[in-house]
């Protein structure tokens, strides 16, 4: 080759260049970094201790949003340092590495997380690992440590310090236990009180490394204790210790606002430990909030709470039986007080199963426990001994006093259909199947006659009503009546449009609970009106009997003067709990609304009892209206969830309810237009309110 084409060659890429037009340089690519910290300290760019959850995730209450997107390389890193530091610990981090460098293996593959299931791929795989090792107490050891390292010794100190003194404490817990526990009996009082002789000894050098060095009792007994505490200063009675006021911190507090801190402090030491260490306390904890939330009318934040309550009782296994397997040399008292805890275990499963479908079929929520999951035998209906390492659980004797868990486990009998009738919902969306709900009707009737004698309503046994123990019964006899009648109302609720011998047992299974409803609101001192019974069961019931008159003015005119009446004790009863009660102040203006509307369609109907006008005369509906298209009401979930309320001006509502209630009559002509008993919400057109709003002249 001449020099002249090798000098040739050289040039061409050169003017090849030059020929180009110049493209700007791309930048410089970087190498992506492994995040090792979770996704919260990845974006507040904070430092990451790569714990689960991590102690900045703690601190700030985020336990559920702490999570790492490369778990594997993050596990390895921890690996990596744990081998480094691991000569200073006498190696009790070769345990924790072995089984975390194996199950960080097998998740590379991409199985889930264990999460306490052990028939998961990495749940059989951990199993398998720990059959020759334990490695459980390391772990649990290395957790608590790197919480204490993290601060939350100090949180979990400030937390307990805002407990009052041991005299305002035991003043409050005997309100609790006189007052509030034989509504529900979630706590059994002697264990309870032998808890707080426990936590009243701790030491303060105890104290001062709590959580550490105590039992998982003691660490969420706190907890309890605070919820207990609130729930007692809302039933405070008007004549109270006036050594309470020191509670009150601020000028213008009320004991509702001290119960309120005390309520969140409770939560806060739960979401401090975490659920991993979860006890029976923590479930009695967590259920005493969803009814001090309750109590306080937020309704929908107490079905969430008890949401996570039945969680963390299917976490620690409540819905399981108790396999009784003694220990080798344990002492017979010791097995006699394992016993009573079984009951006791029983027992807090048997609540939060009746208020899970309880407050499902009264809000229109989904259940959160599966029938056909595994369930324990109910608990044995046994009186408390002084002395549980004494005698062991047997049943009750004819001669011995009803219990609060006499009514309990009648209750749970009573609501026991609630379940089947939830099921039928969903199988016979278009209520045809009207031959199962008459079965059905018959068979909560059967159980209702085998109602106790001094349980019954109509000539009850009174023998124990002065028993210094059973001051509670009369009001459990109310409440009974107004469970029956509520599960009866229940079930012909989804038939009032579609099948009239449904609307007639509806409505008078609804004006059972209005009766149910007045005579223990009547047995109440005014302390009592924050109950929540008090409002949800009358509302609803209230409700369901104006949509069946406001639809069908002539049908069940032999009940009519009692629902009116029933309607307008309804309104006195939530004007007067209106103060103290903010649900039956929220619902009052749609009684009184939802009763001008009902005056208004009966206004044919009270003219002649022998008049059979078509019902577009009373309402402005076509008359080959189909009333099956209408939604059966469901008011608690529509005044709670959607919203509903009355538009326009109050007083236009006020002057027809004066003149009524004057002697005078309905004003179908008054001036203000019909907008003023118009209803507002989230609510479907085709709910009852839509159609009151849609057919409204």
């Amino acid at each position: 080759m001449t020099e002249s084409k090798m000098a040739e060659d050289k040039t061409a890429p050169q003017r090849e260049q030059t020929s180009r037009p110049c493209s700007p340089l791309k930048p410089r690519r970087k190498r992506k970094r492994k995040i090792f910290s979770c996704t919260e300290c990845s974006r507040r760019k904070q430092k990451c201790d790569r714990s689960f959850p991590c102690s900045n995730c703690i601190v700030r209450n985020k336990q559920s949003a702490c999570h790492y997107e490369n778990e594997s390389a993050t596990k390895q890193q921890l690996l990596e340092e744990g081998a480094n530091t691991s000569s200073d610990d006498g190696g009790s981090f070769g345990a924790i590495k072995l089984e975390s460098e194996s199950i960080a293996q097998v998740s590379a593959f991409g199985f889930a997380k264990p999460n306490g299931n052990n028939n998961t791929t990495l749940g059989i795989f951990r199993k398998i690992w720990s059959h020759d090792t334990d490695p459980c107490s390391f772990l649990s050891e290395f957790t608590l440590t790197t919480i204490d390292n993290s601060g939350i010794r100090e949180k979990y100190r400030s937390l307990i310090r805002q407990l009052p003194s041991k005299i305002v404490i035991e003043n409050l817990v005997k309100t609790f236990f006189r007052e509030v526990n034989h509504q529900y009996y979630p706590l059994d009082e002697g264990i309870f009180r032998d808890h707080l002789k426990d936590w009243n000894s701790l030491s303060f050098s105890t104290l001062k490394n709590a959580p550490l060095e105590l039992s998982g009792d003691m660490q969420f007994f706190p907890a309890l204790l605070f919820q207990c505490l609130a729930l007692a200063l809302q039933f405070q009675p008007l004549e109270y210790d006036p050594s309470l006021e020191s509670l009150k911190y601020a000028i213008g507090m009320s004991f509702d606002d001290v119960a309120s801190d005390y309520s969140q402090s409770g939560i806060s030491i739960m979401a401090l430990l975490g659920k991993r260490h979860a006890t029976l306390i923590t479930v009695q904890a967590g259920f005493l909030r969803t009814a001090f939330l309750k109590n306080y009318g937020m309704v929908p934040e107490s079905w969430h709470s008890l949401s996570q309550t039945i969680r963390d009782a299917q976490e620690i296994g409540l819905q399981k039986s108790m396999k009784e397997c003694g220990k080798p040399n344990e002492k017979p008292e010791d097995i006699l007080e394992n016993r009573w805890l079984d009951q006791l275990r029983r027992r807090v499963w048997l609540i939060l199963s009746w208020w899970d479908i309880d407050m499902a079929m009264l809000l229109g929520r989904p259940t959160i426990i599966d029938r056909r999951d595994e369930k324990p035998p109910f608990p044995i209906d046994a009186p408390i001994p002084i002395n549980r390492r004494e005698v062991g659980p047997a049943p009750r004797t004819e001669s011995d006093p009803p219990t609060p868990l006499s009514i309990l486990l009648w209750t749970s009998e009573l609501s026991a259909p609630l379940w089947d009738i939830s099921i039928l919902e969903k199988e016979d969306p278009n209520q045809k199947d009207f031959a199962k709900v008459e079965k059905m009707h018959g068979l909560i009737n059967q159980i209702s006659s085998y109602c106790p004698p001094y349980f019954r309503v109509h000539n009850p046994d009174t023998t124990f009503d002065n028993h210094p123990d059973c001051y509670w019964l009369a009001h459990a006899r109310s409440n009974l009546q107004n469970n029956a009648a509520f599960t009866i109302m229940a079930l012909h609720r989804p038939y009032i449009f579609t099948n009239s011998s449904s609307r007639t047992l509806a409505l008078k299974a609804a004006l059972e609970v209005l009766d149910a409803q007045r005579t223990l609101f009547n047995l109440l001192a005014s302390t009592r009106y924050k109950m929540f019974c008090l409002v949800l069961r009358t509302f609803d019931a209230v409700i369901l009997i104006a949509a069946i008159y406001i639809l069908y003015p002539f049908e069940n005119r032999d009940d009519l003067d009692d629902s009116l009446q029933h309607f307008e004790w309804a309104m006195e009863r939530f004007h007067v709990m209106g103060d103290r009660n903010a649900m039956a102040k929220a619902a009052l203006g749609v009684l009184k609304a939802t009763y001008v509307r009902l005056k208004k369609a009966l206004l044919p109907a009270l003219g002649s009892a022998s008049s059979r006008e078509p019902f577009s005369n009373s309402v402005s509906a076509p008359s080959n209206f189909d009333f099956s298209s209408i939604a059966p009401p469901q008011p608690i979930n529509d005044l709670l969830y959607n919203n509903l309320s009355t538009t326009g001006e109050t007083k236009f509502v006020e002057l027809q309810l004066a003149n009524i209630e004057g002697g005078g009559l309905f004003d179908p002509n008054a001036t203000c237009g019909t907008e003023m008993w118009q209803f507002d919400g989230d609510f479907r057109n085709d709910s009852f309110w839509g159609f009151m709003n849609d057919h409204n002249s």
